[in-house]
């Protein structure tokens, strides 16, 4: 693979930001060096915060709430045709429950495209990981709304924004009955030929999906304590297991993109090789049935509309963004940074500094920790997007992870959680005058996976955990995390800023 022959010389906002001390590729830094330390960055320091006049219909978003799909393509919607002057919308692909991926393009539109820089922002690759595509709208919305502000305007006369919400819609749906991460390929668990025969429902009433253990009233109920017994199910598809087909493929979109696909080197496996340091693939990227990797390289449709939409608009730098920890990753998942390759270690070096000043900027604004890594000390992975978008197009790209969950009480910024209060466990036992009269189903007709039913003196725990009480609730102080999103790819967009203007240009394909 050829590699950028022209060093780019770090803008104003990252000699800010960055320490003086180079630090290792790849090691991890806590959020005392990677974050509040640093200050603010200069260059986005009189970019606007809330809009001063805003029309009605956009200023009622409460970015406080989990917003649906369709209310995400509502909000698309009216900001293309509030600012036709600065937006294009148009359709990139279709998920398998054909949903609609939607791309909102934001420049101004009066100065051709090939004066200037593209970035992209994507969202929601995780179904469930909805904060991120919260945070991806927030990201356009907030550009349009202050187009008119002279910094903003500066930044749509020089870069092309790509905004992707979501790239996963089907997982995003299925996410508000229970937290879902893969897509929804037609997937058929139970073997009776009919896909998600057997969907997750609420029966007993009270909103969300629980898992369930089989046990007795006088048992103290915990995970580990019982026998688990099925998921919450009327057993739609009768076969007496419960919630045994549910609406999910199993396929992590973000280990099918077509670079480096399934792969695995049993040279770096510890359990071979004796070295307690080494990092293993695994399970993370592959397994012997397909697993998270797919069917193969881009086999799910929202992955080829996706590279397909790359291939066709050259970006120089891309973010897409998650949850699950706070911090800011850069190339490569799968392995450690070539120290030995000049080329390589000059584009790495200057992701993670990049990377650094855009935690720096995330903490500075949201108050809370989050620290960088290359990705492979986060853990390894293969065939991720921004291993695909480095390795294929030389477009520099990075994960934001926007959230981590709980942590409340923690005041340390370097606990880098949210911050936030969890709805605490809870567990309800249910007779098996209960599973008839009060959840519809005959004790005497259900089993475990294993084909055991229930003992005379037995009934069902319904086990509903704090994940499974948030499908409805947006984590407190959201805003915050939007904004401190769109100022930590304020840093990425200023870091590309040498080559506007008929400066380096990305070539279109690198491999």
């Amino acid at each position: 693979m050829r590699k950028r022959n022209l060093w780019k010389i770090l803008s104003l906002c990252l000699a800010v930001v960055i320490t003086a001390g180079i630090i290792p590729a790849g090691a991890y830094t806590n959020v005392e060096g990677a974050g509040a330390a640093h200050g603010a960055c200069e260059a986005i320091a009189d970019r606007p915060d809330d809009p001063a006049r805003v029309s009605e219909e956009l200023a009622g978003i409460d970015w406080n709430s989990r917003l649906t799909y369709a209310e995400i393509e509502d909000v698309l919607s009216a900001l293309a045709d509030q600012y036709p002057a600065y937006t294009k919308l148009y359709e990139i692909g279709r998920s398998w429950q054909e949903r609609s991926l939607w791309c909102l393009e934001i420049t101004n539109e009066r100065i051709p495209n090939d004066q200037k820089v593209g970035i992209g922002v994507f969202g929601n690759i995780h179904g469930g990981e909805r904060e991120s595509g919260t945070a991806a709208l927030y990201t356009a919305w907030w550009f349009l709304t202050n187009s008119s502000d002279k910094y903003v305007k500066d930044l749509l006369d020089n870069f092309i924004i790509y905004v992707n919400p979501v790239i996963n819609p089907d997982g995003y749906e299925q996410s508000f009955v229970i937290n879902n991460r893969p897509n929804l390929r037609p997937t058929d668990a139970n073997g009776n030929g009919i896909p998600f025969s057997d969907p997750y429902t609420d029966i007993d009433g009270d909103g969300y999906i629980a898992t369930i253990y089989r046990g007795k009233a006088s048992d103290t109920p915990s995970t580990s304590a019982l026998a688990r017994f099925g998921m919450e199910s009327p057993d739609w598809d009768r076969n007496g297991i419960l919630g045994d087909d549910p609406r999910s493929s199993g396929i992590d979109l973000n280990r099918t993109f077509d670079y480096e696909w399934g792969y695995y080197n049993i040279e770096t496996d510890p359990k071979y090789n004796g070295d307690e340091n080494s990092k293993i693939i695994g399970n993370n990227s592959w397994s012997s049935n397909g697993g998270a990797r797919g069917l193969g390289p881009a086999s799910e449709p929202e992955i080829k509309a996706l590279q397909d939409f790359m291939y066709a608009h050259p970006m120089n730098a891309l973010t897409t963004l998650h949850t699950g920890i706070q911090c800011v990753l850069f190339p490569w998942c799968s392995r450690e940074v070539d120290e030995s390759n000049p080329a390589e270690k000059e584009q790495l070096d200057f992701m993670r500094k990049t990377a650094e000043a855009m935690a720096g900027q995330w903490t500075e604004t949201t108050g809370r920790g989050s620290y960088f890594s290359n990705s492979y000390y986060d853990y390894p992975t293969t065939s991720e997007m921004i291993d695909y978008a480095f390795g294929r197009f030389n477009i520099h790209a990075y994960t934001i992870e926007v959230y981590q969950a709980g942590g409340a009480g923690k005041e340390d910024v370097e606990d880098c959680s949210w911050g936030n209060t969890l709805p605490e466990a809870k567990w309800v036992f249910y007779s098996q005058d209960d599973i008839r009269n009060k959840l519809g189903l005959d004790p005497a007709a259900i089993t475990d996976a294993e084909g055991k039913p229930l003992a005379e003196d037995e009934g069902l725990w319904f086990y509903t955990s704090s994940t499974n009480q948030m499908v409805d609730k947006a984590p407190e102080d959201q805003i915050s995390m939007c904004k401190g999103t769109r100022d930590s790819i304020l840093v990425m967009i200023e870091s590309e800023r040498e080559t506007v203007g008929g400066g380096y240009k990305l070539p279109t394909y690198k491999k």
